[in-house]
């Protein structure tokens, strides 16, 4: 008899190992789908003429200048960016932007693991996974470095840890957890808002009464990870805050009422992809094995919705959060078609309708049409993507405009510079108004003095020993540069038709600053 049980424990655990490897497996197929799309996006990219991506170019020299934070972004990505710059270089796209290629694959490959912890099988996986993969706002992000390509890696790795802490796996899961959301503070604030939510969701369903010893042990893991960061803000009185207010102050992002925020997630996410995604919520707060085990995920993400839709955030902001629905919706529809005949065509079909729809977001939001394509082709259908800015007035959607023009800008400021004499060019220095230009002549042109700015983090970096005798500047209009300088010529105008309309501006070539730029250099501080 216990030889029997023996050798049914056996096959049993046999049974598990098989299946876990036929998941991975398959998550590891769609990762890899995901990152050679996202590849050959990029190669195609370069190819129609796009470049670095203005916050890029910004987190490449963050990344030359590395810190334990910066006025508008924690390290990671400055970090990433000075990886990647040591290892590829920038000149190429595609191997710029490994490292948001390799995020965008784990988080479908993850999705598809938290589709097996809520008890998904193979269908529920690929059906998630195609979910993710297809989503336009998750295609956007995973465009460029960015913060917001890695977010996503830490929020499935906080939610994967914390089912399997609650399952009973160990309270090794519970440090797990807080290790990837300490690492995702390091990575953006904005995971503070998910976190709380999550707390909420967990609070306030069954899940609090297994908060116990591994819960604290979580929460100290947060606090100590994001620590570091937390330090260099409170030491320099949290510029991050004061950020964030003169944002808000300043109108800066387009605001939409609870109705249109709302169905601007149907419009981010896709149309055709809502009904698996909602699907997952109502299976979240009504299926019998979601309620009783993961209602918390649904309270988190409506939550958070509403703590979205009350900050008056931008409607992208939500991402990170929508593969745990996608992977709730691969279990619902999975269940709920498990015992009908047509659900062996139905799952398929609508995989397949999804990744169709797909190949329109691709091209509605990725750069792999050139700016005339675009404008000939998408902006006419009415699909360009919602603009997030008040100032985004350009004819391609932010994320491409921002691609374009800064080698020539940068070009044309290094010309301004080596016109000067020689007596002039020996104390010159480079003045721009936003952290896009100066990060653009800095990269492109280390040919010339480091450009300086008050925009941001340029703005604790100061005017790096110019004296403001000669400086060439660019992106002031002429009435705030004669208010800076006594003698003002301008020499250079830089147009770019794609671009943003505050790109237009002219390169002037400045004497005698008034009172000089290191007594005036607090009055040039632009945190927006």
């Amino acid at each position: 008899m216990q030889t029997e049980k023996r050798d049914s424990s056996s096959r049993g655990i046999g049974l598990e190992k098989e299946a876990i490897g036929r998941s991975l497996r398959l998550a590891s197929l769609f990762g890899t789908i995901t990152f050679l799309v996202h590849v050959l996006v990029n190669l195609r990219a370069q190819h129609a003429g796009y470049g670095l991506f203005r916050d890029e170019l910004y987190y490449i020299v963050c990344g030359r200048n590395l810190s334990w934070g910066y006025v508008d972004l924690p390290p990671m990505a400055a970090l990433a960016a000075r990886f990647t710059e040591l290892v590829f270089g920038w000149h190429s796209l595609a191997l710029f932007r490994i490292l948001p290629s390799l995020a965008g694959a784990i988080e479908v490959a993850g999705t598809g693991l938290i589709v097996r912890e809520m008890g998904g099988r193979r269908m529920a996986q690929a059906l998630a996974m195609t979910g993710v993969m297809s989503c336009p706002v998750i295609l956007a992000v995973d465009a460029i470095l960015s913060m917001n390509a890695f977010e996503p890696l830490f929020w499935l790795g906080t939610i994967f840890a914390l089912i399997r802490a609650l399952n009973g796996k160990g309270t090794r899961w519970w440090a797990i957890a807080g290790a990837f959301a300490g690492l995702g503070l390091e990575n953006k604030w904005g995971e503070a808002f998910f976190l709380f939510a999550m707390l909420g969701g967990m609070l306030l369903t069954p899940t609090r009464n297994k908060l116990k010893r591994g819960f604290v042990i979580c929460v100290g893991l947060i606090i100590l990870v994001a620590l570091p960061n937390l330090i260099w803000q409170a030491h320099r009185g949290w510029p991050m805050l004061v950020w964030l207010h003169n944002t808000r102050v300043a109108g800066k992002y387009v605001v939409y009422g609870p109705a249109v925020f709302v169905w601007n997630q149907i419009f981010i996410v896709g149309p055709l992809s809502s009904a698996l995604w909602i699907g997952g919520l109502i299976w979240l707060f009504f299926g019998r094995d979601g309620k009783r085990r993961f209602q918390w995920i649904g309270v988190t993400y409506l939550l958070y919705l509403a703590g979205m839709m009350i900050l008056h955030a931008n409607d992208y902001y939500l991402a990170p959060i929508y593969p745990l629905l996608f992977a709730a919706g691969g279990v619902a529809w999975e269940r709920w078609t498990a015992a009908k005949a047509i659900g062996r065509v139905a799952v398929p079909a609508y995989a397949c309708a999804i990744t169709t729809y797909s190949l329109l977001g691709i091209l509605i939001v990725e750069p792999v049409l050139t700016p005339t394509e675009y404008i000939r082709y998408i902006k006419p259908s009415g699909l360009k993507p919602r603009e997030f800015s008040v100032k985004a007035k350009q004819s391609l959607p932010v994320l491409m405009a921002d691609m374009t023009g800064w080698p020539e800008m940068a070009q044309k400021v290094a010309d301004a510079y080596w016109s000067l004499p020689e007596k002039d060019r020996e104390k010159a220095g480079v003045l721009t108004a936003n952290y896009g230009e100066a990060s653009a002549i800095n990269v492109y042109r280390p040919d010339i003095p480091t450009a300086v700015s008050g925009h941001q983090t340029y703005w604790y970096w100061g005017p790096r020993g110019h004296d403001g005798s000669v400086m060439v500047v660019i992106g002031f209009t002429e009435t705030e540069v004669r208010r800076k300088f006594s003698s003002v010529t301008e020499i250079a105008r830089i147009t770019n038709p794609w671009g943003q309309p505050y790109e237009t501006t002219s390169i002037y070539i400045c004497r005698g600053a008034m009172p000089g730029i290191v007594n005036s250099w607090s009055q040039l501080k632009n945190w927006l």
